[in-house]
């Protein structure tokens, strides 16, 4: 994979540029002999540079070897690339060591694209690839992780998979400016677009987290977030989905909130709720449920502020799941994307 501009004239090489011009010149079986010789450093520093290299113009071949005492004017321009280094290192190492080298240097060329995409949840890489041809497809689920490649690979259905593993069985190495390509439209349409889901993502968390905590200390922390980060906190509040917001939802939606919670959730819910907000519960019930919940309320006696918030905030997650299943709809819209 070449993401450099090919060596010129006049540009200054480093010795690790000029030893793997000498070593393309010597080709895999006398190349690969004398890198035996080298340390394991060195061999990484000449291999990072014959994958980079890209086409280097005859004159500049000639400058190097004339720096060896042979001058090698008729040998031509030669070619660095992935494939060139593979050919050398493979003559004197194992398979298994040659990949490692090789999948180091390209995943620094690539600012570890492949692994930052073996880390996306696998739906949102397979929506990705659903929209694309097969033979791209094979490339990206060759090069990321194969714990991840298992995890998509069924997404995208038991006919697509075969032809995929036929694909990627029968493939050749791919032109380094189709690679490119393909490295481009994955960063764009995919790291970009999952980089916006995990912000949207977070602002979700804290939602959640927000509506679970006691209302003196998210007072407290509202003080100061408005200050720091008004902006963005604003959107956080407006996407908020507090208990006393259940007043908004029709009887019949409220009923099927009730409905989802069991034991002693609701009337100790309801105990300590403001007289309004508790009376429009009670008139969702029929009246025989509504006198039996008003009769346990009165039998509970004292109960901690603490218990009384846990089920609350139990009932919240209730009428969101139930929205979220589409089951009810809750009285706003921000609220909807909170939980699409």
């Amino acid at each position: 994979m070449n993401h450099f501009t090919p060596l010129r004239k006049h540009r200054v090489l480093s010795g690790a540029e000029k030893s793997a011009i000498l070593f393309l010149c010597l080709g895999e079986a006398r190349g690969g002999a004398l890198m035996q010789q080298l340390d394991v450093g060195e061999i990484r520093k000449i291999t990072r540079a014959i994958s980079a290299m890209g086409e280097v113009a005859a004159e500049v071949v000639e400058e190097v070897m004339r720096e060896f005492g042979e001058k090698m004017s008729s040998y031509g321009g030669i070619t660095g690339s992935v494939e060139a280094a593979r050919g050398l290192l493979k003559g004197f190492l194992p398979e298994d060591r040659v990949a490692e080298i090789l999948g180091e240097i390209e995943d620094s060329a690539t600012g570890n694209l492949w692994g930052d995409l073996s880390q996306l949840d696998e739906k949102i890489l397979a929506d990705f690839l659903r929209q694309e041809h097969n033979q791209t497809v094979a490339v990206i689920l060759s090069r990321i992780k194969a714990d991840a490649a298992a995890k998509v690979l069924p997404l995208l259905g038991q006919e697509r998979a075969v032809d995929l593993i036929e694909r990627m069985v029968a493939m050749e190495a791919l032109p380094s400016e189709a690679l490119r390509g393909i490295e481009e439209s994955l960063r764009r349409d995919v790291l970009a677009k999952a980089g916006r889901n995990a912000e949207a993502e977070t602002e979700k968390q804290l939602v959640m987290v927000f509506n679970k905590l006691d209302s003196n200390v998210f007072e407290g922390l509202s003080r100061e977030l408005e200050k720091k980060i008004p902006e963005k906190f604003r959107a956080i509040k407006q996407k908020m989905f507090i208990f006393s917001d259940l007043i908004e939802l029709k009887p019949n939606a409220l009923a099927k909130v009730m409905r989802e919670v069991t034991g002693k959730t609701l009337p100790l819910a309801l105990r300590g709720a403001e007289k309004e907000l508790r009376d429009h519960f009670l008139s969702s019930l029929p009246a025989r449920s509504r006198d039996m919940l008003e009769e346990e309320m009165r039998a509970m006696g004292p109960v901690r502020t603490r218990d009384v918030k846990q089920a609350q905030s139990e009932l919240v997650e209730a009428a969101i799941r139930l929205a979220r299943d589409g089951e009810i709809d809750l009285p706003s819209g921000e609220d909807e994307d909170l939980i699409g």
